[in-house]
């Protein structure tokens, strides 16, 4: 494929066609679409992984946490299994982990999140061990308005989907394109920490495509 294929099939996936759709519409095989978007996905990660070593430094004025239910493997029966996607907004930076509903998972979330001033939460007991924190779902709608928005860009976490995630990885990688293609900071003032993720992200999608 050539670059403004690349780019165009990339978009596609992140504003909810799914993979079976992009090939009928590209003319191209299904296995090489799956192939090309995961590994793109996979370079995505990657490098968010960098970006957020680098952001570690600074301070944010405040952080919004919550998560959100999808599930692998199958959408109904006893296969079906639940994965909760983890999302906190660092002066409205996207950081995200995905696993159980638990603490383990919600330190591995931790870990990458520069220092913050304050921390927003629901009454979900594991955000109780956060200093400086404040709950009260009143606090957390950039958090539900994130969601919503990674729900209407990708067709493998919409509600209604027919969409499987045959494993954790490609949820995780498509939530890392999505991030790349179209990047959203989800406060409304400028800081030192969200320009720095934005000038980041700008580089990351240089070397995607």
């Amino acid at each position: 494929m050539g670059k403004e294929q690349k780019e165009r099939v990339l978009k596609e996936y992140t504003n909810r066609m799914s993979m079976r759709g992009i090939a009928r519409v590209e003319g191209k095989p299904l296995t090489t679409i799956y192939s090309f978007i995961r590994r793109k996905g996979v370079e995505a990660y990657a490098y968010l992984l960098l970006l957020q070593g680098r952001l570690e430094g600074f301070t944010a004025k405040a952080t919004v946490l919550d998560e959100s239910w999808t599930y692998v493997w199958a959408r109904h029966g006893q296969k079906r299994e639940d994965l909760w996607i983890w999302n906190a907004l660092a002066d409205g930076v996207p950081f995200f982990i995905t696993g159980d509903r638990d603490y383990m998972t919600f330190s591995f979330l931790q870990d990458p999140l520069p220092e913050s001033r304050v921390y927003y939460t629901d009454g979900y007991s594991v955000y109780q061990v956060l200093d400086k924190h404040v709950v009260g779902k009143e606090y957390t709608y950039t958090v539900e308005s994130y969601h919503s928005y990674c729900r209407a860009h990708l067709a493998r976490l919409a509600r209604d989907t027919r969409a499987v995630n045959r494993d954790v990885g490609i949820v995780e990688y498509s939530l890392a394109l999505l991030n790349v293609m179209y990047p959203v900071v989800y406060s409304r003032e400028k800081t030192p920490l969200n320009e720095a993720y934005l000038k980041g992200i700008h580089y990351i999608r240089s070397k995607l495509i």
